[in-house]
């Protein structure tokens, strides 16, 4: 067997959407748009008898006095059962990042730690201990198991199995079903929108960035992932649309025959906008591999009545299952559901769609250097704390 370095681009992207255990993080695109990040990437892996066996998306992060760290986007592509191969290329990688004065490199695989019910309790089913006892063998270290979105990846998400558009329609809600319908007396339209949409999608964003109190990124970094991932037709722009001069003689006719306040002050508010036709939804989604993820999302909440969110979700899903997708991933949520904290809205919206509840087996560091990586530990909680209020005063 035999470690390569600098594995070209094609080769690599072959291997790892053709493994089961696929993700667009581990992909070379996301090593390139990760650049902005200031990550520098990495793409090496084992080779025996001239084919890959394992790879793995290396990032690393540049630290003062020279030192560095290396964070692997959900681990490697590798048979995760084969604790030899896995041993084998921990050592590999440790002596690889050793050049570079690694502090410490971590992974996050997304692999299931044990089955889960709705309240996030453990329930008889699939389980990964092994995993996680033999990750600590080779000396892998577990990080503190998060339940919200602490580390660099989500570590709870819903992941609709896409078997069937039948399946899929009966996994919905009852009130999924009843605001699609709702959405579509609004006549709410979802397309899948192309490059020049992206200023659209950043609008879209940048409102609900004010009003929910977070901050999303800037449009050239949206430019740089559409670009990268377009290349091989691994994401969408989808846009659900209105519009309000349909709604407004819908509402009016609806008055005619049944008056109603509600019915009335929202007449009134589609006729200040009347004769436009309005984006109010958008979401960025991934295909790649056997998957599909919402990544980003955003809506207009002045027309949040119109439900189009619902009906555009609905539309990424079943165009995930048209392009022969086998799991759909919402990308995240959280694993208390009795918190008070603002997530669980979130949350409860992606559940409606009837995902199952999975929980990942969590972030490993494998260190290297233990002082001086105890340092930087201490030291970097303030640092993001700074970049983070910079970030949102530059947003202002």
């Amino acid at each position: 067997m035999e470690f390569v370095e600098n594995i070209e681009k094609q080769e690599f992207n072959k291997f790892v959407e053709n493994n089961p255990n696929s993700h667009f993080l581990k992909s070379y695109e996301w090593g390139e748009v990760s650049k902005l990040k200031g990550w520098i990437p990495f793409y090496v892996g084992i080779k025996k008898n001239k084919k890959l066996v394992c790879t793995a998306l290396l990032l690393k992060k540049c630290l003062p006095f020279n030192y560095s760290y290396f964070y692997i986007p959900r681990g490697y592509t590798i048979d995760y059962n084969d604790y030899e191969l896995l041993n084998m290329f921990t050592n590999h990688i440790k002596e690889f990042t050793k050049k570079h004065k690694s502090l410490f490199f971590k992974i996050d695989p997304d692999i299931k730690l044990h089955t889960i019910d709705k309240e996030a309790s453990v329930i008889e089913g699939e389980n990964n201990y092994k995993l996680v006892s033999n990750l600590n063998k080779i000396g892998f270290k577990r990080k503190k198991l998060n339940k919200f979105f602490e580390n660099e990846q989500p570590r709870f998400t819903f992941r609709i199995n896409l078997d069937s558009e039948e399946s899929i329609d009966k996994r919905y809600s009852k009130t999924v079903h009843r605001f699609i319908k709702k959405a579509n007396f609004y006549e709410a339209e979802p397309y899948i929108g192309n490059r020049d949409d992206i200023k659209e999608f950043v609008r879209l964003m940048k409102l609900t960035e004010t009003r929910q109190n977070f901050y999303s990124h800037d449009e050239s970094y949206y430019e740089k992932f559409y670009d990268t991932f377009k290349e091989n037709n691994h994401v969408e722009i989808m846009l659900a649309k209105i519009n309000t001069k349909k709604i407004v003689d819908k509402l009016k006719e609806q008055i005619k025959k049944e008056p109603n306040e509600k019915k009335e002050e929202e007449l009134k508010f589609f006729e200040k906008n009347k004769n436009k036709e309005i984006n109010v939804s958008s979401y960025l989604t991934v295909f790649y591999g056997n998957k599909a993820w919402y990544l980003y999302g955003a809506n207009d909440l002045d027309y949040k009545m119109t439900l189009s969110n619902y009906k555009l979700f609905d539309f990424q899903i079943k165009e995930a299952f048209k392009r022969n997708i086998e799991i759909f991933d919402e990308f995240g949520t959280i694993g208390d559901v009795h918190t008070t904290n603002k997530l669980i809205g979130l949350h409860e919206f992606k559940k409606k769609f009837g995902g199952e509840y999975t929980e990942f087996i969590g972030e490993f560091d494998y260190i290297q250097k233990p002082f001086i990586n105890f340092l930087y530990k201490l030291i970097i909680p303030i640092r993001r704390k700074l970049v983070r209020a910079k970030l949102r005063k530059n947003n202002k």
